[in-house]
């Protein structure tokens, strides 16, 4: 029941240079906001023999993003999404979703949007794409027990406008629940973007590896109530055999990860030339690592380094 609802596309699209490359969007879409403002935006470029995984990670204030070559948005904005500073990468959704004269054929043209600059950006084309609601996804962590993970810092549970309420996620080794987990990836009081970039890495490392098939198997009832409202996706049901077997391969290999922030890239003036430089070469890099270890762990107080990464697990 789950998965004809979610899982209901039909076409299928093979590997690209033998990997997988999957749009994962985080959306903040409420009914006090108007349209979808991705939170989150993440390429997850995988092995299709490995499973080995490299993410590559966009800022949501990411500006002047060039849209791919076959982009309808492209006739619109030739010389990228420059139109000022609320031009933002997060803000394409909300711009294009009522252009059905672009997309006729689109149910969501704001996601289709999205997608093209994601691939104007990276030079990588998108197999697919999922997108999770963020609140479905506290339904998802309470599901499965919540999640452990090592909070390096007081995380503020509030916004600017309900400073009032003074709640934190205290540091250290702790499981948290679906509400606590949803702060974790999201809160930026006290904090800036690139650190919050780092820690929704952090988390997606945390799931990857405690979402064991034991546990899935046991909680299948609750993770399928929550898929529901969790997420919407492009794969295919004939797909989900396939990525089950590369989920289990990565949870034993290395993740790479690149970030398009600062020093590296530029928010406001990024070289889009040098960025597909920069993620074959995390991809090279990848391919070629020795298998994962379980070493001592490296210490980052702010968790900034998951944005930059050889091996996600051990950074966090």
């Amino acid at each position: 029941e789950t998965v004809k609802p979610v899982f209901k596309a039909t076409e299928t699209t093979p590997p690209l240079k033998g990997r997988y490359n999957i749009l994962m969007v985080g959306s903040d879409a409420r009914k006090d906001r108007t349209g979808v403002r991705p939170d989150s935006l993440t390429v997850a470029s995988i092995d299709a023999s490995t499973g080995r995984t490299v993410l590559v990670s966009l800022p949501r204030n990411l500006q002047n993003v060039p849209f791919a070559e076959d982009s309808p948005m492209r006739k619109v904005y030739p010389y990228g999404y420059n139109c000022g500073p609320t031009c933002l990468l997060n803000a394409v959704h909300t711009t294009a979703q009522n252009r059905k004269d672009l997309y006729p054929d689109s149910t969501d043209p704001g996601l289709d949007a999205t997608i093209d600059a994601v691939e104007g950006a990276t030079n990588l084309k998108s197999n697919y794409y999922v997108m999770v609601n963020l609140n479905g996804f506290k339904g998802l962590v309470n599901a499965v027990g919540g999640v452990t993970m090592d909070v390096k810092t007081r995380i503020a549970m509030f916004g600017h406008d309900d400073a009032y309420k003074q709640a934190y996620i205290e540091p250290g080794v702790q499981k948290l629940d679906g509400q606590k987990a949803l702060w974790y990836a999201r809160s930026r009081v006290q904090a800036d973007d690139f650190t919050r970039m780092g820690r929704q890495k952090c988390l997606m490392a945390a799931i990857l590896s405690q979402l064991s098939p034991q546990k899935v198997l046991v909680n299948a009832t609750k993770i399928a109530k929550s898929g529901k409202e969790l997420l919407s996706t492009n794969i295919p049901a004939v797909e989900l055999g396939q990525f089950a077997d590369l989920a289990l391969k990565s949870r034993g290999e290395k993740i790479s990860v690149v970030s398009l922030v600062p020093p590296a890239v530029s928010t406001v003036n990024p070289n889009f030339p040098a960025i597909p430089a920069m993620i074959q070469a995390a991809v090279d890099k990848s391919e070629k690592a020795p298998a994962a270890t379980s070493g001592p762990k490296k210490k980052d107080v702010t968790q900034r380094a998951a944005n930059t990464t050889e091996d996600l697990m051990a950074t966090c």
